[in-house]
């Protein structure tokens, strides 16, 4: 990314295209292959169900805090959309549950991977040390990939193994683009504080990305062992 484009209103984008293989590689993971083979036996996708629940409820309070940290206005709004997602997203995860007759206990009671959590737990980072523009970032950088790999887990579950629309809610919302509105906002924001903060920013970037990879290696390793 050379320096002259750092004040470049497609900062955003110049990030995707450096982050292209990566991408590339969240979004034609081998989790999705083997799902698609139907390869995973239905009982293993409670790991998925489980792991978001706890990443999810973390996530919840990352943005509660963040919202309590943040002088901008703007911000404030934006994270105030993403802690209702949060919230929505909690109660569309119980009806994929349902599905797979995995109840409240045996989801608190689940013992957590660390591959799969080391993403909510770098947003605590950014929550905790970040500036809005790198959690920002970070968030229009990774949401639209994991919503991409949402969107074939919908399909897949749906063909392979008997889910319904409503059962599959959870990631049909997320397979969902993100509002104009919050990107535009949010692409205000970051471009108001480069070049200053552009280092940081991209790392956060860069970073988000690498955790989303190891969630999905991470779940995949442990939803092939027989």
């Amino acid at each position: 990314m050379a320096s002259n484009h750092q004040n470049d209103s497609n900062f955003i984008e110049r990030i995707q295209d450096n982050s292209s293989n990566i991408i590339h590689a969240i979004r034609n993971h081998p989790y999705l292959y083997v799902l698609e083979k139907k390869e995973i036996p239905k009982e293993k996708l409670e790991i998925f169900v489980c792991e978001q629940y706890h990443i999810i409820s973390n996530d919840r309070r990352n943005f509660a805090f963040m919202i309590s940290k943040t002088s901008s206005d703007v911000a404030s709004i934006l994270f105030t959309d993403c802690l209702a997602a949060e919230l929505d997203a909690l109660v569309n995860l119980t009806i994929m549950a349902d599905e797979l007759v995995v109840d409240k206990r045996k989801i608190e009671a689940y013992e957590q991977l660390a591959g799969c959590q080391a993403y909510t737990n770098y947003l605590t980072r950014l929550a905790v040390y970040g500036s809005d523009a790198e959690i920002l970032t970070a968030l229009l950088i990774d949401l639209p990939v994991w919503g991409a790999n949402c969107s074939k887990m919908s399909s897949i579950l749906k063909k392979n193994y008997g889910f319904t629309d409503n059962s599959c809610v959870f990631l049909d919302k997320f397979a969902s683009p993100l509002s104009e509105d919050f990107v535009s906002k949010s692409k205000e924001l970051i471009d108001s504080t480069i070049p200053q903060s552009y280092k940081s920013i991209c790392a956060a970037a860069g970073l988000i990305l690498d955790y989303e990879l190891y969630f999905w290696d991470t779940i995949y390793k442990y939803s092939i062992i027989r």
